[in-house]
């Protein structure tokens, strides 16, 4: 009896967080290492940092990810990436990806 109460009460629940919040937890730390560190609160372009080019001080700028296509921004996630990239693999699952790409694309919505 207790386990149907507990089953039927489980099943009526709301969910304990929006979407929009699972999205931003994503964005925010999806696998430990935040998207928002390299890309912003929004992901607009940013200097990241700076390094040393023939003595002259350059800027390493990431670049933004708010206008890329869906298949861009999937690509850069699934790709292989060699011991020179930056971009962390983050073993998302493809609903992931899409509530990322969705999530950056509604903050770009909610800026302009």
């Amino acid at each position: 009896m207790i386990l149907c109460v507990f089953g039927l009460s489980f099943a009526l629940a709301e969910d304990f967080i929006t979407l929009k919040e699972y999205a931003k937890m994503l964005y925010e730390n999806p696998r430990g290492i935040s998207c928002k560190e390299c890309h912003g609160a929004d992901g607009a372009s940013q200097v990241l940092g700076y390094y040393t080019k023939k003595g002259e001080k350059e800027p390493f700028t990431v670049p933004s990810i708010q206008n890329l296509s869906f298949e861009a921004f999937k690509e850069a996630l699934i790709e292989d990436k060699d011991t020179k990239s930056i971009m962390p693999t983050y073993s998302l699952t493809p609903s992931e990806i899409v509530t990322l790409y969705n999530y950056i694309q509604e903050l770009n919505k909610e800026k302009k």
